[in-house]
């Protein structure tokens, strides 16, 4: 083996369709120089992921959803050509190393090497998946755009071989009311006239007379009318 076996390894299970971005399930496989390792098994596709939730009831989208996945660790042990898993959960695999340390096989899953470095995503990955998710967003477009004309083709079809008047509501045609002169107000009799009001001017105001003064026979001053005693000398005043 000329090359170091760490690195990251991914194993593609193609739909063969294309964009395996959205339609293919990708395992990723982790050596680490210590002797560990990671592996990730994707459980289904993002699109037929999105397809399941929205069959559940979900609103979903390639890019929200999550996709399922199972992480498993565990160490590895290398003899010769041959590669032992031993996860952290008792259980085990055995693989097989290519010449070159450019993959390896465990069962029927050949994981391909992408990339030396255990940190940083794959490039030649992330090119891959934006250029899968460019023409997802091309094609999804032109199928929007297809199936917008299509209705608009169907409803202008509909609305063409639908007969005249249908679909519409028809409001009795009103043939107008026959003319009538207009008749003048009954006159009332004499018995239903009313009286004439008859205005009745208001008494006139009498200003009030006013009692004459009163002198004291003593003294002769005046005092108020009503008073019974003279209020300078004291003597009584007299009756009006």
């Amino acid at each position: 083996m000329n090359k170091p076996i760490t690195g990251q390894y991914e194993c593609v299970h193609g739909s063969g369709i294309g964009l395996d971005y959205f339609t293919s399930r990708i395992d990723r496989l982790t050596l680490f120089g210590n002797g560990r390792f990671t592996q990730i098994t994707q459980e289904r596709s993002r699109l037929s992921n999105m397809a399941q939730s929205l069959l559940s009831g979900q609103q979903a989208s390639t890019g929200s959803t999550p996709v399922p996945e199972t992480r498993r660790e565990g160490s590895y042990f290398v003899q010769q050509n041959a590669i032992t898993l031993r996860f952290d959960d008792g259980t085990q695999e055995q693989g097989q190393l290519a010449l070159n340390s450019d993959g390896l096989q465990i069962g029927s899953n050949t994981f391909t090497k992408v990339s030396d470095s255990t940190m940083l995503p794959p490039t030649t990955r992330v090119k891959k998946d934006m250029d899968d998710i460019a023409k997802g967003l091309k094609i999804a477009s032109t199928i929007g755009g297809m199936a917008m004309k299509a209705g608009k083709m169907l409803h202008e079809t509909l609305q063409t071989d639908q007969p005249t008047g249908q679909g519409q509501a028809q409001t009795p045609t009103q043939n107008p009311p026959p003319y009538r002169p207009a008749q003048p107000p009954p006159q009332a009799t004499p018995a239903q006239q009313q009286p004439a009001y008859t205005y009745t001017p208001p008494a006139p105001h009498t200003m009030p007379t006013q009692s004459e003064p009163i002198y004291c026979d003593q003294c002769g001053t005046r005092a108020r009318p009503g008073k019974k005693f003279c209020g300078k000398c004291g003597a009584p005043l007299p009756l009006d």
